[in-house]
């Protein structure tokens, strides 16, 4: 989003995807998104955090002074509150958490316990139903791999898979001799080494896997769904991997942000 420094009075929104591995700051302008990674180790305390942000903010010439909403999604409750108190005392804009309290878009929860549903998940299912219609499959491909399944405007439900860094962690965390390996697809389906067996058994079998998935959802549901994905792990494959339609880099952040603007006309 280079064009933010040149529009002086336009309106930003700040919005925060907080992850297992990593946390997603994105800045948000008319439909465009500048976004930074940013660890764990951020948040050992409300005033550490705001260094972090700030200096990030400071080197893409975005004015604090113009963010006037904060979004989170936080599949981390215990950084929860030192990020709201950095946002109170820095920023001075409403901040809203995303749950499932509050119904967005029409969207009902058709499943047993709506409160155990991830707020990353919550996201993504907003922006769906937004961008890409009433009936989609949305693949979030991070630290834990999750399938959400959207059928006639609400969730209906879907599955967790561990993610390939998450199935290689456990390789190694079992075995002494095992080589660390990049996430790739190989080309071929037998391994000649160590590293091919592995690529092949944890990102071939998982991708094939998924797919399988999918179909026996269609099936199932008798839907030609939509099939859109997004997260991390999937930057550097989408080009390789035909099990999806769409590849959505800020699916999530989407959906944090219709969530929040609709909470917002709410208050």
């Amino acid at each position: 989003m280079g064009s933010v420094k040149e529009r002086k009075g336009k309106k930003l929104e700040l919005l925060f995807d907080v992850g297992n591995s990593y946390t997603m700051v994105g800045i948000h302008e008319d439909g465009k998104f500048l976004t930074w990674r940013i660890g764990p180790s951020s948040f050992e305390s409300e005033d550490g955090l705001f260094v972090v942000i700030s200096n990030l903010l400071d080197r893409a010439n975005v004015d604090l002074k113009r963010i006037t909403l904060a979004g989170i999604s936080s599949v981390v409750p215990n950084v929860n509150f030192i990020l709201e108190q950095m946002l109170k005392k820095y920023f001075s804009v409403e901040t809203i958490f995303v749950t499932t309290k509050n119904k967005i878009n029409d969207i009902a929860y058709l499943v047993d316990y709506p409160n155990e549903i991830g707020a990353d998940r919550i996201c993504n299912v907003i922006a769906c139903k937004e961008e890409y219609g009433d009936h989609v499959i949305a693949l979030d491909f991070g630290t834990a791999i999750t399938v959400d399944v959207l059928e006639g405007g609400n969730f209906v439900g879907g599955a967790i898979i561990p993610g390939f860094k998450t199935a290689i962690s456990a390789l190694f965390s079992r075995t002494a001799q095992l080589p660390k390996v990049e996430i790739k697809v190989p080309e071929y389906h037998l391994g000649k080494n160590t590293v091919d067996n592995i690529q092949i058994g944890v990102i071939k079998t998982t991708l094939y896997g998924i797919e399988r998935l999918i179909h026996e959802i269609k099936r199932e549901r008798n839907k030609d769904f939509v099939v859109v994905a997004t997260g991390g792990d999937m930057s550097f494959l989408s080009s390789k991997v035909s099990i999806f339609k769409h590849y959505d880099p800020y699916l999530t952040l989407k959906g944090i942000l219709y969530y929040s603007r609709e909470i917002k006309k709410l208050r």
